[in-house]
């Protein structure tokens, strides 16, 4: 069962569609460019604010699914991803293990247009949320993630943060996930058991 059950639940009629329709495309045009527009249909009739939301917690949920089925890949090392309670997010979406077996912080930022940066200052929000509220002591390589459908993050975010920063862009999502029969076989049962569990 999803961590994320919460968003799974509050979205179930929209996670079924989505789930199913991507398992069922059988590797034919299941790219993560295609969820981000089916995420970005389904958001159309709502409002200004429940749009954001949509869009965030969709990503969220993916995130999840994605981190599990690739936490031993280098290029991700994320493991054991828990959500952080809506009431305490002000910054943080998440927290896993990183590839040295330490804690690190999660923000997940989702782009409707893949070229507009993950930004500095979004990113020391969620620095200063994990070190402050979530006592996470963020030290060394790769302990501050941000899983994106944008392509980078600005130059300042990168000089600030350096090596610290692991950015899981859309290029990287789109190399694991794209056509992959068995990413979407794998996030269509993850969805089904989340929804049927209790």
């Amino acid at each position: 069962m999803l961590k994320t059950s919460g968003h799974v639940k509050m979205h179930w009629r929209e996670c079924c569609k989505l789930y199913e329709d991507f398992k069922n495309r059988n590797g034919v045009d299941a790219t993560f460019q295609a969820f981000i527009g089916s995420v970005e249909g389904f958001a159309n009739s709502l409002s200004a604010e429940d749009k954001y939301v949509f869009k965030g917690d969709m990503l969220e949920i993916l995130a999840e699914i994605f981190f599990k089925a690739f936490a031993n890949d280098p290029r991700i090392g994320l493991s054991d991803y828990t959500p952080v309670p809506l009431e305490e997010d002000y910054g943080v979406d998440g927290y896993g293990v990183n590839a040295a077996g330490k804690k690190c912080a999660v923000q997940m930022k989702f782009r409707s247009n893949p070229t507009d940066s993950v930004m500095y200052e979004e990113m020391a929000k969620t620095y200063t949320s994990a070190v402050l509220q979530l006592h996470i002591p963020l030290e060394g390589d790769d302990c501050l993630y941000v899983f994106t459908t944008a392509f980078k993050v600005t130059v300042a975010c990168e000089a600030v943060f350096g090596k610290m920063l692991r950015v899981i862009s859309k290029d990287i999502i789109s190399q694991e996930i794209d056509n992959n029969v068995n990413f979407w076989n794998v996030a269509y049962e993850e969805i089904k058991e989340t929804l049927l569990s209790k």
